[in-house]
């Protein structure tokens, strides 16, 4: 199949062109860009005529939970409407292999918390792959592999250090990963069993990493303990002799505004050092995860039985109330840090409490808010998610005008329900619309390289993430004057407007801002 796209201003990844183009796509790839008009009409080509509209390389999305939307029959397109044709997916230490029998039970736990119910029928992450593979793709698929995952498959749900023989088979199972392409190893150090990980178990897992793969992670603390943790993943990463990226980089206590700013140049001092490190953020001044991450790790030891059983107990619940409530707590402590009143519950398994704050819930319920929280998750069975309103606008805008900021959505697939965090279906034309054109944080140029160029060079997807000749044909067509973002915490799910055409691997898939129907994406073997 050939396409033209005419009349077309290019955000190429890098630069904006200042004349109109004309684009070539042959097949999957782009054949010829040249000066509008000078292509000429091709017979049998589909025309597309931007009409002085701009045309960008697809979007990637750096950090998703999409890790298993192939398998589903509904189409995921909240990300397709935004323009993004790639997700890396496999972050804050969730892949959804590999999976060993004698843990199933942890697994299930680990991954029924925040993603809809999914048989899986693999055991390794080659079979895994496979089972992708037999579906279709709405995007582009490339992943890391999850610590928390494989530290599950090696030996449960345990608060302990791994055996010898332990710590070989993780090292194992990331090295079966990296043969089926993963682009690195992510880490969720703020769950469980991360959280009962030490820096020497993360670094050699990191260790087995080729130098160009990447070590993510979602670290252990983003507020209080944030430069500390910061250092941690630096020093990880650095050992390791990898690439880092910090995923989701923010100051999640909002009584702490300008800390972010501090944190940036320690980063950046570390780089001149050698350090090879990006990150990524959501535009966004709220978080989002299970509803269980409020609770102490302690609480955690074990696995779901245990945990559930000591939500049982008024005892346990008071003692993880008190440490909650200590201003000297060490964990990541959203009650905390934003205050019940900012804890809003964002989906359950029955969908009860969707939209209402943990203060307004124990106030109905005449509970105080730890034993909310734990009535929620009982009655829930654990199956609860949150949105945690914790972060300053100027931080995010901080760490957005950051040269080596991506964007990632950090977006849930479909099947939850509720009402997820916006950021699933908003984030990248909440940049074009809000943080470019009302506010100029960014400029366009560089926000189209941040979504493009820049993660595709981060995480090997080569071939992406530029208009050239040669390239994959990932596109976007938009009108960067009327692109807006719909999404709200109200309304979650509204598809932007103004991203008018997606192609992936040259296939129209959207059409006048409608998804068309057409999965045309591919699993992607990151290359190192």
């Amino acid at each position: 199949m050939r396409t033209l796209i005419t009349n077309a201003f290019l955000a190429d990844g890098e630069n904006l062109s200042t004349e109109p183009k004309d684009v070539l796509i042959e097949g999957q790839t782009i054949a010829h860009i040249a000066r509008a008009g000078t292509l000429g009409a091709r017979l049998g080509e589909h025309h597309v005529n931007a009409d002085g509209r701009m045309l960008a390389p697809g979007f990637i999305d750096t950090h998703a939970h999409a890790d298993h939307s192939p398998l589903r029959t509904e189409d995921d397109t909240s990300k397709i409407l935004q323009g993004v044709t790639t997700e890396v997916n496999g972050n804050c230490g969730f892949s959804m292999a590999p999976i060993n029998e004698l843990h199933s039970d942890d697994f299930n736990s680990l991954v029924e918390r925040i993603f809809p119910p999914q048989e899986c029928t693999w055991s390794d992450y080659s079979s895994y792959v496979g089972a992708l593979e037999e579906g279709e793709f709405v995007t582009n698929f490339a992943s890391l592999i999850g610590h928390n995952t494989i530290r599950v498959a090696a030996m449960g749900a345990e608060d302990r250090d791994p055996s010898k023989a332990e710590m070989a088979t993780m090292e194992r199972l990331v090295d079966e990963a990296l043969e089926m392409g993963v682009a690195g190893l992510s880490t969720g150090l703020i769950y469980p069993p991360g959280v009962f990980s030490s820096s020497e178990e993360i670094t050699r897992l990191a260790k087995r990493l080729p130098p160009n793969a990447v070590y993510a992670s979602h670290m252990r603390n983003e507020s209080r303990y944030l430069s500390e943790s910061v250092r941690e993943t630096l020093a990880i990463a650095e050992s390791a002799g990898t690439k880092c990226h910090i995923s989701h980089l923010k100051m999640a206590d909002r009584r702490q505004p300008g800390k972010l700013a501090e944190v940036l140049a320690e980063i950046d001092s570390n780089r001149v050092q050698g350090v090879r490190v990006t990150q990524d953020i959501y535009p966004y001044t709220a978080a989002s995860t299970m509803l269980a991450a409020l609770l102490p790790p302690w609480m955690h030891d074990g696995g779901s039985r245990v945990l559930l059983d000591r939500l049982n107990s008024p005892e346990l619940v008071q003692a993880a109330s008190r440490q909650i409530g200590d201003p000297q707590s060490t964990f990541e402590n959203y009650g905390l840090q934003a205050g019940w009143d900012n804890v809003v519950i964002a989906s359950t398994g029955s969908h009860r409490f969707e939209g209402q704050s943990i203060e307004s819930l124990s106030h109905s319920l005449r509970l105080d808010p730890v034993s909310t929280v734990a009535s929620i998750l009982r009655e829930e069975n654990l199956k609860a998610t949150m949105i945690v309103h914790a972060m300053n606008e100027s931080d995010v805008e901080t760490a957005l005008r950051h040269p080596l900021t991506m964007i990632g959505t950090d977006g849930l697939p479909v099947g939850t329900g509720g009402r997820p965090h916006p950021r699933g279906y908003g984030s990248f034309p909440r940049v074009l619309d809000h943080y470019v054109r009302q506010q100029s944080v960014i400029s366009l140029a560089d926000a189209v390289r941040k979504m493009t160029a820049l993660p595709a060079d981060v995480f090997g997807l080569v071939n992406r993430g530029r208009i050239r000749v040669g390239h994959v044909a990932d596109l976007v067509l938009f009108d960067p004057t009327t692109v807006v973002d719909n999404a709200t915490f109200t309304q979650p799910t509204l598809a932007p407007l103004g991203i008018d055409e997606v192609l992936v691997s040259g296939e129209h898939v959207v059409e006048n801002g409608q998804w068309m129907g057409r999965r045309a994406g591919k699993y992607i073997a990151a290359q190192h």
